[in-house]
């Protein structure tokens, strides 16, 4: 007898009978982020809504237009520290820019400054000499440190010294009876490099004499050149040096190595001026062969100018492409490397004595703009003004300084002028100014 018991494949219900209850098992808690008005409560909006709460807090007393402009403040102060980070990066961006461009366009000679309508007349007041009982003759030569802190000027009687420019007084002396192992005879050049780490010193021997500018140690003496050595230079940012001599040559010194490196020739008399900038060039002016000349020492090559009639005396270079040389008989030339002949003359530029014209003793250049000046014995300094493109060259002002003028040089600030006084030419007695006093003269200007 078959029962629905013993059938397979069939489950049994159960059958719920009254009074029992069914055990459940718990549901598990769900995995699903809690939502809270359609959206997730994370950690941050806990984190925010505690702000908002404290926020709310703190402005229980605030109407809804004080809280709206409370934060439009905080944001305007946001944005304002935002945008003057900004500005800030922004200007040294355009201070690095202006830079690496001021240095690319001096370097390729092409960095022009106009200052030359900023310069006012100094008055007597802004005009004074010093003196050091050290130099009893005439003074020779004068030379600034790049960073304006150190003047150095030789005599006729073979003695340097030092000056400070900000105490303005003597600190340091070189003399013959000091040094007598190296000094010979009157003092004719002096060059301090642009790190101010060596100064040379040339006399009436043959000698370079190389020393320290700080503590006035001699380091070194180079040796090579025949005849007495007229002007000493250094190339610009290097301790490469350039001598030139009345031996007629232009010799190269690597200071680094203190080491003799190369001798050009050229000139047909002795030379009388040499001047350099950053390029590995030197320009030379030949004296009596009136002739300038620039050395291209890379390409083993030189530039012959030819000036005007006469003894061309001084050189110097304005930038890397135009130059300004000065004779005996009284013209300035302002010139350009790209043409064989003078730009422009200024003919009997400091007058003349006895129907004869003074001589250009000596001519600065404030590198890389429209000004420079030049010296005479004549009792004035006269600055120059160049324009029309360098086509042009006109009188700025004179400054009333008495003496002969033998050597000038400008701050690289273009705020002072450096000048050696003495009774004599630099390079002989054919006078004697008997009423001047030997000494160095600081010129102020007054810039717009």
């Amino acid at each position: 007898m078959s029962s629905s018991f013993f059938l397979k494949g069939k489950s049994r219900q159960v059958q719920k009978r009254k009074g029992e209850k069914i055990k459940k098992k718990p549901a598990k808690k769900s995995t699903l982020p809690n939502l809270e008005n359609g959206h997730e409560s994370s950690d941050s909006d806990l984190d925010l809504k505690k702000f908002s709460d404290a926020e709310e807090s703190e402005s229980d007393h605030e109407t809804v237009e004080e809280k709206k402009l409370r934060l439009a403040k905080k944001y305007l102060e946001e944005i304002e520290k935002e945008e003057a980070k900004r500005a800030e990066e922004k200007e040294i961006d355009d201070a690095v820019q202006k830079r690496l461009q001021r240095d690319y366009l001096e370097q390729r000679g092409k960095l022009k400054l106009e200052l030359a309508d900023k310069y006012q007349a100094p008055t007597d007041s802004d005009v004074k000499v010093i003196r050091a009982k050290e130099h009893r003759l005439t003074l020779t030569c004068v030379c600034i440190s790049n960073d304006s802190t150190l003047v150095f000027t030789g005599s006729k009687c073979s003695t340097i010294v030092k000056w400070s420019i900000k105490e303005k007084r003597k600190v340091g002396t070189l003399t013959y009876k000091t040094h007598s192992n190296f000094l010979k005879g009157g003092i004719t050049s002096l060059a301090i490099s642009t790190d101010s780490k060596y100064l040379a010193s040339s006399d009436e021997s043959s000698n370079i004499q190389i020393w320290d500018p700080i503590t006035f140690k001699h380091i070194h003496t180079f040796k090579g050149h025949k005849d007495s050595i007229i002007g000493l230079v250094f190339r610009k940012n290097t301790h490469d040096m350039y001598s030139a001599s009345k031996d007629r040559s232009v010799k190269i010194w690597s200071l680094d190595e203190m080491s003799y490196v190369e001798t050009l020739f050229g000139h047909q008399t002795p030379i009388s001026s040499i001047d350099a900038l950053t390029r590995e060039r030197a320009i030379t002016s030949g004296g009596r062969d009136s002739t300038i000349r620039i050395w291209k020492i890379v390409e083993e090559s030189q530039l012959i100018f030819n000036g005007p009639v006469g003894s061309l005396d001084e050189v110097k270079l304005l930038d890397e492409e135009h130059f300004v040389s000065g004779s005996d008989n009284g013209s300035i030339c302002l010139w350009s490397v790209l043409k064989k002949k003078p730009l422009y003359i200024v003919p009997e530029a400091h007058g003349t004595e006895n129907d004869v014209p003074r001589w250009i003793t000596s001519l600065a250049t404030l590198l890389n703009s429209d000004i420079f000046a030049s010296g005479s014995w004549d009792n004035q300094i006269r600055l120059w003004k160049i324009y029309d493109s360098y086509k042009k060259v006109q009188p700025l002002f004179s400054i009333e300084i008495n003496g002969c003028i033998n050597c000038m040089q400008f701050t690289c600030d273009g705020n002072q002028l450096y000048v050696a006084v003495g009774q004599e030419h630099k390079a002989g007695r054919w006078f004697k100014l008997s009423s001047v006093k030997n000494g160095l003269a600081i010129v102020n200007f007054k810039i717009k």
